[in-house]
Parts: C-alpha cells; structure tokens; sequence
C-alpha cells in the first residue's frame, strides 16, 4: 500500500467518526435514511390555469418530498379543518384558506417568516393552495413554495401522511 493511501485511510475514518457524532448531536440532524422518492413522473410541476406571474413557485412531489426532509421547513394544508382531520401531509399544520379569518391569527402566531413553508390543499382541482400562497407572500412571508399537486398525490406516492386530530 502507498504512502499516500495509508495516510489518507485514518483521515477518511476519522471525518466520518466525526460526521456521525456531529449529526448525533446537532439539534437539525440529518437522517441517514431519508424517504426520497422517485416515482414516474413526480418531478413535473403541476401549475393552476390561474397562476399569475409574481405567484410563489411551485413545486413538485419529488421537490416537496425532499423539503418535508427538512425540520426547517413546514408545511400547510389550505383545506377545510374536516378534511385536514381525515388525513395531511405528516406534520403539516391547517390554515384553510375558506375560514382565514378565524384562523389566521391564532395559526400564524407560530409561523416565523423566516422559515419555509410548502402549502397544499386537496390536489390539482382546488386553488386553495395557490390563494393562501398569494395571502402569505402579501402577509410578508418570503420563502413560500406551492405544491399544487396537493394532499392527493402525496398519498397517492405513498409518502408519510397522518389522520386525526
């Protein structure tokens, strides 16, 4: 074995010893086994016939899969409380775009504007997504993604999804 190789062995193990300690110690971990889809035709974004331009970008299911890997960002479900209970995006909060009034406030209390934010409602049929977008962009929100493919493709590509309260 080479000189350069038996000096270049210790320090791979080492930087990985030291990746893996790191990673267990960090409040922000990285998993080792993400969920990262990759599924026939999930990296097109779906766009509502009604986007205008200055709209907040939208993404795809790949795109919002790989950001729900992220304890930065949080997802929001723009449909009515009675459908987020039937079933969300595992760790979305509500804030239905129909009853914001009600909810704006107490909901948005929580929500950082610094931080990212993916919203969603029912699938490509209900624009709910889009005009919370619109009213979070408006409300100052700067990092807003929309995925209009919705709670509907997401459960339909099988990713992490909860029910219930």
């Amino acid at each position: 074995m080479s000189t350069a190789i038996r000096q270049a062995v210790p320090l791979v193990i080492l930087a990985l010893i030291l990746a893996v300690v790191s990673n267990v110690v960090l409040p922000n971990r990285i998993p080792y086994i993400g969920n990262w889809p990759s599924l026939a035709g999930s990296d097109s974004v779906i766009v509502p016939p009604s986007a205008q331009e200055g709209d907040p970008p939208f993404i795809s299911l790949d795109e919002a899969a790989a950001l729900s890997q992220s304890s930065r960002v949080i997802f929001v479900d723009s449909r009515y409380p009675e459908d987020y209970v039937y079933g969300r995006i595992a760790g979305s909060i509500n804030l239905p775009f129909e009853l914001i009034e009600d909810f704006w406030d107490r909901v948005t209390l929580n929500m950082p504007k610094d931080r990212e934010y993916v919203v969603y409602c029912s699938g490509d049929e209900c624009e709910t997504s889009l005009l919370l977008g619109r009213e979070m962009v408006y409300q100052g929100y700067e990092k807003v993604y929309v995925f209009f493919g919705g709670w509907r493709e997401w459960e339909r590509a099988g990713l992490p999804v909860e029910r219930g309260e």
